[in-house]
């Protein structure tokens, strides 16, 4: 049976079939910057710099992140989560609500929204030639922008010219160097810090929270999802040091199970215990969903958001491709998991929703070079009756044949396929699987966007 969610930025066309020529002139310019490879240690020289280019982008732009309120979210796993959750709360409280999120699953505009609606062709045009200008008169000591920095000034432009009350923004890469951190956000959110981006960002956790904590700001609150001590001691140090209110999901705030939903409780005497449901799977979107609350009831003295918009923002949430059921027989779920930590909270999310109605796990895996192959796949591939090794169509995806060499050491009695177009993948583990069984793709999102393309296509 296939589950048909309504969801705006699914519909969206994949970029190259968009029909506005000028729309895809300016998205082929954008990408540009992505074709200027850096090296990490070109990136780690380049870190003095990165914060002056955009804020000289900005200024020549006449400062559009001056012109919203904002609350930012960092972390490794679970931000995009968050904001979706933040973004639904708001909305449902009738403020016009931006949302900037990365990367896309299928159509660059889903990056930046304004009430859940993506950034339309006509708008991105139009931005174009004031961003242009502004990138083209950089001082050269600056270098060039990245791909990121460039669609982050189209964010910002897209909110103020269209008079957003309120934008909930997802950091890029770490935080304290990263183009969103030009915001001087009024509540700043760190979801769960694992290991990610190390050539840029450090090789110990205590270094990457360094960078995540680099959001919050001195005399404004700070809401600390789970954490493990390493990085949890860190924050607490960058807080105390800044003079930021830091409140932790876990100690200020705590969520407990009442039948399907959760029971949110916190030490603040002003909030009575909420009950509601959480639309999107799973404890850690639990955990996530308690950040969110925390992060509202902290907006207070600037939004208000009721009760009501709560529960109503919680229990309807979409966050396409986390955990995502396309089909119920067989069970076909797509989750970009593409770390051990987040394969560790995915194998334990599935073990829980779905381990009573499953019998046999089909694992459909594809990963980008330089991510953690053998902690995702020794997550999950072990449990496994058939694994199936694929790539999307991303320059950076890591061959298949790569990932079986992994699959040789994590699970040698797993029987393995490799196949190189996704569809293939994933129609050879429909094909195997019973009823009773559980398709899962996983490893990339931006292999889960080229699955929810194909099954958007399919005509089964």
């Amino acid at each position: 049976m296939r589950v048909e969610v309504a969801n705006p930025e699914l519909t969206l066309p994949p970029d190259g079939l968009e029909p506005d020529p000028e729309y895809r002139a300016v998205l082929t310019w954008v990408w540009s910057y992505s074709a200027r490879p850096r090296s990490p240690a070109a990136m780690a020289a380049q870190r003095v710099v990165k914060l002056e280019r955009m804020r000289a982008v900005l200024a020549a732009l006449n400062h559009p992140e001056k012109h919203f309120p904002a609350v930012l979210v960092a972390g490794t796993k679970g931000k995009g989560s968050t904001v979706a959750m933040l973004s639904a709360c708001l909305q449902a409280a009738g403020f016009r609500t931006g949302r900037y999120t990365s990367p896309h699953l299928i159509n660059w505009r889903e990056r930046t929204c304004i009430d859940a609606q993506p950034i339309s062709t006509a708008a991105v045009v139009a931005l174009a030639q004031p961003i242009r200008a502004a990138l083209d008169g950089l001082d050269t000591a600056l270098d060039d922008a990245t791909t990121f920095e460039v669609g982050t000034a189209f964010a910002f432009e897209h909110f103020a010219t269209e008079g957003v009350d309120v934008a909930v923004v997802e950091v890029g890469t770490g935080g304290r160097l990263d183009a969103t951190n030009m915001l001087e956000p009024l509540v700043s959110v760190i979801a769960p810090i694992s290991y990610d981006h190390t050539p840029t960002l450090g090789e110990t956790l205590s270094e990457i929270a360094w960078h995540k904590a680099g959001i919050l700001r001195p005399g404004r609150p700070g809401i600390l999802a789970p954490q493990v001590d390493e990085a949890r001691l860190v924050v607490e140090r960058e807080a105390a040091a800044l003079g930021s209110y830091l409140e932790e999901v876990g100690r200020h705030w705590l969520w407990s199970e009442v039948g399907s939903g959760i029971r949110v409780e916190s030490t603040h005497t002003d909030f009575a215990p909420l009950t509601t449901d959480v639309a999107l799977l799973g404890d850690h979107q639990r955990d996530n969903a308690t950040a969110a609350v925390a992060g509202l009831h902290a907006l207070v003295p600037h939004f208000k958001v009721s009760r009501d918009a709560m529960r109503a923002g919680l229990s309807t949430t979409q966050w396409p491709g986390r955990l995502q059921i396309l089909s119920e027989r067989p069970l076909l779920v797509v989750d970009g998991a593409h770390n051990a930590a987040s394969a560790d909270v995915l194998r334990a999310a599935i073990d829980k929703s779905f381990r009573k109605h499953v019998e046999r796990l089909h694992l459909v895996v594809g990963l980008s070079e330089g991510k953690d192959a053998q902690g995702v796949l020794h997550a999950l591939a072990p449990r496994a009756e058939r694994v199936y090794l694929t790539r999307s169509h991303h320059e950076r995806s890591a061959a298949p044949s790569e990932l079986q060499s992994v699959m040789r050491v994590v699970a040698p009695e797993t029987t393995v396929s490799l196949h190189e177009e996704v569809g293939a993948a994933v129609e050879a583990a429909l094909g195997a699987a019973r009823d009773t069984d559980l398709v899962l793709v996983t490893g990339s999102l931006f292999l889960v966007g080229e699955t929810l393309l194909w099954w958007r296509r399919s005509p089964r």
